[in-house]
């Protein structure tokens, strides 16, 4: 149950945008360069929706989560509600993302934050708590992981699917973990193929799935899975960042429940 909340940690993946309409791959591009297109085009959108699935394998246990949010792009903000099971318990857990900073609310975290402190802060920026690597973590946002399919130079088109009503080609890279830039990979990891869902008609991206086991210091490797959906692109987002009152910093601290 303590790594249900790594997972959540992958959220920030908000990055989608606007534009002109398109009919698709255009005939004198390559799969390649009409990825790169698409990860240029959907990062300018101002704000997207978001739904997750993910799920995580670590120590025998099997964790699953489920959340949905917002992200306003251009301020860098976003929120996420989550829920999630691990080994027959179940919770909640929502998620405030301002920059690089971080705030977590759970029943899995109150008991151990001081009285009257309802958040939990991190800055990703700063040393992570102990036990947790954070820093790995945050690299998953769409434009990274599409930096990545880009690296790899090898990119297919799979065919023609449905997402959510909407029609879309899709796409998958075998990535090349020796042709990526050191900020764009995850410490100790072992990817699988990234597979990317482009709008036919708007070419937006509108889906992203990942995969890969990455090795977390002084613990069991974990496994993690995650889909993640775009939509209602350009739409107006609210976000609200917890007031400082009902905050606790835990940046470079082993939280019990979290870390370890």
């Amino acid at each position: 149950m303590r790594r249900a909340l790594l997972v959540v940690l992958v959220l920030p993946l908000a990055a989608c945008g606007g534009g002109s309409k398109s009919s698709g791959q255009p005939a004198n591009m390559t799969p390649l360069a009409y990825v790169k297109s698409s990860a240029a085009k959907t990062a300018k959108a101002p704000s997207e929706h978001v739904t997750l699935k993910g799920s995580l394998t670590v120590g025998g246990t099997f964790v699953t989560i489920d959340g949905t949010g917002d992200f306003d792009n251009a301020k860098q903000l976003g929120s996420v509600h989550a829920d999630f099971s691990a080994g027959g318990l179940a919770g909640t857990l929502d998620e405030v993302l301002n920059g690089t900073t971080i705030y977590l609310k759970s029943a899995l975290l109150t008991s151990n934050l001081p009285k009257g402190k309802t958040w939990l802060k991190l800055d990703l920026q700063k040393a992570a708590p102990k036990g947790v690597d954070l820093s790995a973590l945050t690299t998953q946002s769409p434009t990274k992981l599409l930096s990545q399919l880009q690296a790899s130079g090898n990119v297919t088109k799979v065919g023609d699917e449905t997402i959510n009503g909407t029609a879309t080609t899709h796409y998958r890279g075998k990535l090349d973990v020796a042709k990526l830039p050191k900020v764009a990979t995850l410490a100790n990891a072992t990817y699988r193929p990234l597979n990317i869902w482009i709008g036919k008609d708007d070419g937006y991206v509108h889906r992203i799935h990942t995969s890969y086991t990455i090795k977390v210091a002084k613990a069991s490797a974990q496994s993690i899975d995650v889909t993640v959906d775009f939509s209602d692109f350009g739409k107006s987002v609210s976000v609200s960042v917890p007031a400082a009152s009902a905050t606790a910093d835990g940046t470079g601290q082993a939280i019990p429940g979290l870390g370890g």
